[in-house]
């Protein structure tokens, strides 16, 4: 029998629960790693903004790993970039 309209609301709810609750914590965890990193950064005496930079540059990355995961393991939902485009 197939699900209902309720009740796949409710399966996907309970999906995009989950999924934030891991991207919550995996967010606490890289702001941990990143506070850590940083006085790392101080205490090395990197030069003007390559801390930053350094930051800037993987989390570019990262997030292009991200968007490509999405499209490939996501794809009968369009990724939230572009529903939000």
């Amino acid at each position: 029998m197939a699900m209902s309209e309720d009740q796949i609301r409710e399966a996907m709810r309970k999906s995009f629960s989950a999924y934030t609750t891991k991207m919550r914590r995996a967010s606490l965890v890289l702001g941990s790693n990143l506070s850590v990193l940083k006085g790392e950064a101080d205490l090395a005496k990197l030069e003007g903004d390559a801390f930053g930079k350094i930051a800037r540059e993987e989390m570019s990355a990262a997030d292009q790993r991200m968007t490509a995961d999405a499209a490939i393991f996501h794809p009968a939902v369009p990724f939230i970039s572009e529903v939000s485009g």
